[in-house]
């Protein structure tokens, strides 16, 4: 009985001290309305969470953001391209969706400052184990936008903008994390992107273009050396600057067929991209050693793309859904990040860099059209592969040796073995169920000649026996003999 006692006590402690809110995601684009997508739409997009708020409860849209925005609440916005074709489709999604909040329908909606536009509501989280965390907070709404249809801002950066005493929005402006833990929601500072478990052996996955499934999970406030100690020990935490500011970071690609190297890479992070954003220098390298000869022979192409959020145009590579391609794509290149003074290595190999949509296969490293940046941009390709919690308020980033060590272990893939003279040629007919093109036509064609043969020589018999039995029925003479039976 003691022994039940001390369990239920130490539960109700670990109860109180778990302080962390947990937000399932999707994607909200402006392609949300089309059942297929375009590739713009996996190169940039929208996410946001909703959270159950006012009197009655409704469930409100949060986009969550790294803009460096207020807390707030606005009129909904996908793009920004001012172009009235866009416009019209924004405006057809807000007419199809429903998440808003809409201040009138609240009874519990109070005004703090209309002037500086400071409100507060009833809001209600969920921390990870289903437990819920209702509190009233305030948060900020502009004048202009409080009789419009609202959603929220959760923004995961911290304000860039420095305190300005003589600034009287500045004792009005509400920021995320700064509300969570001023009403002790949260304690700690971290944000953690959460995918599920990690997919390494699955070759050529497609695009996921069904925007109603959870895309992803966001964690704020613990670590997960706190939420999942049972697979993230906190001995092994590995802090880093946020974006590897303080880390030398050198770019390698160790195969037979290229020793590039690129030192002191940029290296930054986005949560909206199911792509890595490369520069000019590697894609200079890729060319050569790759892609040029493919697109000499109309395997792969080249597309520019506009993308769907902001103005800007993109390099992306595609090629045919064939199984040379498939073959050829065995070669290429892993890609190494080797972060010197932490002494971790992150790893891309050809089966995480290529994914098929509408019946082409997509290099998941795009490249700015026009751009001589030299930085990289990863997306969620790198958040799905290596757990990685932001700190908001160090501005660090933190990893675990040893599950960096254990993914790494699965997914270096040795570079093939075979000679060069084994690697097969883009000017090779792709191979379809086992056999070449040019085989089945032969195949197909010796067929028809053998059915023709037949055909013709069948006729050419039936016409000689009718011709004989002709000449025959046209003699006078012609007289039936049976045949004489042998004993």
């Amino acid at each position: 009985m003691s022994l039940i006692l001390i369990f239920i006590f130490f539960s109700s402690i670990n109860f109180i001290l778990s302080k962390n809110l947990f937000f399932p995601f999707k994607k909200l684009t402006i392609e949300y309305l089309n059942e297929s997508k375009t590739i713009s739409d996996f190169i940039t997009f929208n996410i946001y969470t909703n959270v159950s708020m006012g009197t009655p409860q409704k469930k409100v849209a949060h986009f969550i953001l790294q803009g460096n925005q207020l807390f707030s609440y606005r009129t909904m916005k996908l793009q920004y391209h001012s172009s009235s074709e866009f416009d019209k489709i924004e405006e057809e999604i807000k007419k199809a969706f429903e998440n808003f909040f809409i201040t009138k329908d609240s009874t519990s909606f109070k005004v703090i400052e209309d002037y500086f536009g400071l409100y507060s509501d009833v809001i209600t989280f969920y921390d990870k184990k289903g437990e819920n965390k209702t509190k009233e907070l305030q948060f900020n709404i502009r004048p202009n936008d409080i009789k419009d249809k609202l959603c929220g801002n959760m923004d995961l950066l911290y304000p860039v903008v420095p305190d300005d005493p003589e600034d009287p929005d500045d004792d009005y402006d509400r920021y995320f994390f700064n509300v969570l833990k001023s009403a002790g929601l949260i304690d700690k500072s971290y944000f953690t992107f959460i995918y599920g478990d990690y997919n390494y052996g699955e070759n050529f996955k497609y695009f996921d273009e069904n925007y109603h499934n959870i895309y992803g999970n966001l964690i704020l406030g613990e670590g997960p050396h706190d939420f999942s100690p049972e697979k993230y020990k906190e001995e092994d935490e590995i802090k880093i600057y946020r974006n590897f500011s303080n880390e030398y970071v050198e770019l390698k690609l160790k195969s037979k067929i290229s020793n590039y190297t690129e030192k002191n890479s940029n290296l930054t992070f986005r949560f909206n991209s199911e792509f890595i954003k490369g520069n000019l220098d590697y894609k200079n390298e890729i060319d050569n050693i790759f892609f040029n000869e493919l697109i000499s022979k109309n395997i792969c192409k080249i597309e520019i793309v506009e993308e769907n959020i902001y103005i800007n145009k993109d390099i992306v590579y595609s090629c045919q859904n064939s199984n040379l391609m498939k073959e050829k794509i065995k070669y290429f290149p892993t890609i190494y990040f080797q972060a010197k003074q932490s002494n971790l290595t992150f790893l891309f190999n050809y089966k995480e860099l290529f994914k098929i949509h509408h019946d082409r296969i997509y290099f998941l490293i795009f490249f700015k059209n026009n751009s001589l940046s030299t930085d990289w941009d990863f997306g969620d390709l790198f958040l799905r592969k290596y757990t990685t919690a932001f700190n908001y308020d160090s501005k660090t980033m933190s990893f675990y040796r040893q599950q960096v060590n254990e993914i790494n272990n699965k997914t270096d893939i040795p570079y093939p073995d075979e000679d060069e003279s084994d690697v097969p040629k883009s000017d090779e007919v792709p191979k379809e169920n086992g056999l070449s093109v040019s085989t089945i036509v032969i195949i197909v064609m010796g067929g028809a000649l053998v059915i023709a043969g037949v055909i013709i020589s069948a006729f050419i018999i039936r016409w000689k026996r009718t011709r004989k039995k002709r000449a025959d029925e046209l003699k006078d003479d012609y007289e039936y003999i049976p045949e004489e039976k042998v004993n």
